[in-house]
């Protein structure tokens, strides 16, 4: 009894506490409404699939994002996801609501994750702003036509020009060199040419050459038939796949690559691989044992290359040919909105503040990727200017050209890559015949595709 005296005690003096706070300055309430919603606000969740594998990054962009007006009534739940395994799971599990709201992707899944209904078209207004802040050819490759009644992409229909996805970073291939054993890097193939005559002809003290060991002046860290590390030199040749506004899927334009394929057989094969095949004779470990001055690499090979202990490294623009510049492809890492979450909004706000110079500051340093912003914000991002390879990497896109994202891209690899081989291996002897071979395949797997 006793307690129950106590208890009901209690609850007497919270009432009269309740009355006495729902008085104002002029005297009793006489049934004025108070909005608690500001204070009481209900968060929101939303689930984030980013390539992430320890979460480092990710808990600090979350930690600055929930730092902001914006974000602060925002749960944002992390998941890793690696890019390209993202587009496969939420086809399967996003519309059981086990799925994200935001993902991101490499580049080449933008288009095949338009057509598999799974990206949302980013509102006009979110769109402009990124005009101000991200790098032309980030928006580029981000930036599709296409028709979402007939699921056609491209100039010729019906389709509508819209940002479907973030570029975060971006990455290209450059000319990478080992300062231990170049003072000043070439600026054109000719000269690269000529000095690997001459190196590759050194012999060492069993009299077997450089180029007998394998051992050539230039390599690259993938393969003389990867077409993506060859764009720079089909560059300077004309020949840009499908068109020279890279979208036109009625033909990659193999013709247009004869002169560069010549030139690729008859000057660059005898200095970099010799008689052997298009493969890179272990270049890449060639150039981490300090052993050969130069490679054709990519950012993703920085760690690698800057731990190696007999590597000084240097990165120089990629060399002209014939007084041409050589324009690489420019790849991007995207972050898009799942088009059935149900949080938009909310998903909107944390793709913005990815765009931020605090977020980019973050991915910086932590992934190590270069921000895709316009050049002209870049110096703003702390520790860009000071790191010895961004920079290059930054001026290397000035040339650069944005990846194809139109869903025929799908099967230009392989037929570009089997044309190079046989005219790198000799196992076509007809120039002709390669591109033409290379056309029809293309022709072939995009019927089988479309079926």
């Amino acid at each position: 009894m006793k307690m129950k005296k106590i208890y009901l005690s209690i609850l007497m003096l919270m009432f009269a506490a309740i009355l006495v706070a729902c008085q104002d300055n002029d005297g009793p309430n006489n049934g004025k409404e108070y909005d608690f919603s500001t204070i009481y606000k209900e968060k929101e969740v939303i689930t984030v699939w980013m390539d992430d594998t320890d979460g480092k990054y990710m808990k600090a962009v979350i930690e600055a994002f929930n730092a902001t007006p914006e974000g602060k009534d925002i749960v944002v739940q992390f998941q890793h996801m690696g890019t390209v395994d993202a587009r496969e799971r939420l086809k399967t599990f996003g519309l059981t609501g086990n799925g994200a709201d935001i993902f991101q992707f490499p580049h080449d899944h933008l288009a095949p994750a338009i057509l598999e209904d799974l990206v949302y078209a980013l509102p006009v207004d979110f769109a402009n702003r990124m005009k101000d802040r991200i790098h032309p050819l980030g928006l580029d490759i981000a930036t599709l036509l296409y028709d979402e009644k007939t699921g056609k992409f491209g100039p010729g229909t019906d389709a509508v020009e819209r940002l479907y996805a973030l570029p975060i970073s971006l990455e290209t291939v450059g000319l990478y060199y080992n300062k231990k054993l170049v003072s000043e890097p070439a600026t054109t193939y000719e000269q690269l040419i000529e000095e690997a005559t001459a190196w590759n002809a050194i012999k060492d003290s069993s009299d077997r050459t450089n180029a007998e060991q394998g051992l050539y002046y230039l390599g690259t860290s993938s393969h003389w038939a990867d077409s993506y590390f060859i764009q720079h030199i089909y560059s300077a040749f004309g020949f840009f796949p499908f068109g020279p506004n890279l979208d036109d899927a009625s033909a990659v334009g193999f013709v247009n690559a004869k002169e560069a394929l010549t030139w690729m057989r008859d000057e660059l094969k005898p200095v970099t691989t010799g008689n052997s095949d298009h493969n890179s004779i272990g270049a890449n470990a060639n150039f981490v044992a300090g052993k050969i001055p130069y490679i054709i690499a990519g950012p993703w090979n920085i760690q690698e290359y800057q731990s190696a202990t007999n590597v000084d490294l240097g990165i120089a623009p990629l060399p002209t040919i014939d007084g041409k510049e050589t324009k690489p492809f420019a790849g991007a890492q995207m972050v898009a909105i799942y088009k059935h979450s149900t949080k938009k909004e909310a998903a909107t706000k944390f793709l913005e503040f990815l765009a931020s110079d605090t977020a980019m500051e973050i991915m910086l340093r932590d992934k190590y990727k270069l921000p895709a912003l316009k050049e002209e914000l870049l110096k703003d991002i702390p520790g860009f200017l000071s790191d010895p390879y961004m920079p290059a990497i930054s001026n290397q896109l000035k040339n650069a050209i944005p990846m194809p994202t139109i869903p025929e891209v799908q099967y230009y690899w392989g037929p570009g890559e089997s044309m190079i081989q046989k005219v790198w291996n000799g196992t076509e002897s007809s120039i002709d015949k390669a591109v033409e071979d290379a056309e029809q395949a293309y022709i072939a797997q995009r019927g089988l595709g479309n079926s």
